[in-house]
């Protein structure tokens, strides 16, 4: 009873945070501020509700599948958002106007 309420909450988190993202991302009007939050809210949300069925499963061969899903999922999100981010930055020719560049010439 106490395994299937923590992974019923892990599993609820998780969906809750993912759907706060979804609603929430129409909030921002700018693409880069939109990925920050998905990517965010996506790793997060994913980990909760994979925590949520290594609870519900416990201790198997498909515990380590999805230990192995998390791990991945933590390595490829950012790499994803970044690689996205770099090819907005690239192919915006009016990104200066969007967004507010701090210019340092000390680095």
């Amino acid at each position: 009873m106490i395994r299937f309420f923590i992974s019923a909450t892990s599993l609820i988190l998780g969906l809750i945070v993912i759907v706060t993202a979804m609603v929430g991302n129409f909030r921002f009007g700018y693409v880069l501020n939109r990925m920050q939050v998905s990517a965010t809210a996506d790793t997060l949300g994913a980990f909760f509700i994979i925590l949520g069925l290594l609870v519900a499963e416990g201790f198997s061969v498909i515990t380590l599948k999805l230990v192995i899903m998390i791990a991945f999922l933590w390595f490829a999100n950012p790499v994803c958002s970044h690689f996205l981010a770099r090819t907005e930055i690239i192919s915006n020719e009016k990104i200066m106007e969007e967004c507010e560049v701090v210019h340092n010439d000390n680095i």
